[in-house]
């Protein structure tokens, strides 16, 4: 658990980073390259990274349903809280990586002179946005998953 987390959060730094270097490379054309192999990448990274989240709470979601199941004296309660959690958690993890991907495919599309650079900007400032908010709401899912298993198995928290 504990390694996954700490994974999670190392990619949620790096995507951060490509989404600011997909944005300069728009702007100041910074990668020697074309624009669409960078995009290309941090698309891979950023992809990875979200789903990596994702999977993590949903294997953590399984974890604390089986605990809960094997141990039926102590309720639901655990389950119903990491439901609640899981609830916060998807919309903007979600709605960050479709708006990456739209501003991925307009960046590619504007440079290749077939849309208005625009949409690009309204596309990427609503993606920064969001990845901020969906980056915040994974935090506190963290946050609030780790205690509800420190809760669960009794372990104090150190």
């Amino acid at each position: 658990m504990w390694f996954f987390m700490i994974l999670s959060y190392i990619m949620v730094a790096l995507a951060g980073i490509g989404l600011a270097l997909v944005g300069l490379n728009h702007y100041i054309n910074i990668w020697p390259t074309t624009h669409i192999t960078l995009d290309l990448l941090v698309s891979i990274i950023f992809i990875a990274t979200q789903t990596l989240v994702m999977f993590f709470f949903v294997g953590t979601g399984v974890n604390i349903k089986e605990y809960t199941q094997a141990h039926p004296e102590i309720g639901d309660k655990f389950y119903k809280g990491v439901l609640g959690i899981k609830r916060k958690l998807y919309p903007p993890t979600m709605m960050v990586t479709l708006l990456f991907m739209a501003t991925v495919i307009l960046d590619g599309a504007y440079f290749l002179n077939k849309v208005s650079e625009w949409w690009f900007h309204i596309l990427y400032w609503l993606t920064l946005y969001y990845y901020i908010k969906a980056t915040l709401a994974q935090h506190k899912a963290f946050i609030g998953s780790t205690n509800i298993v420190l809760a669960m198995t009794g372990a104090d928290r150190k």
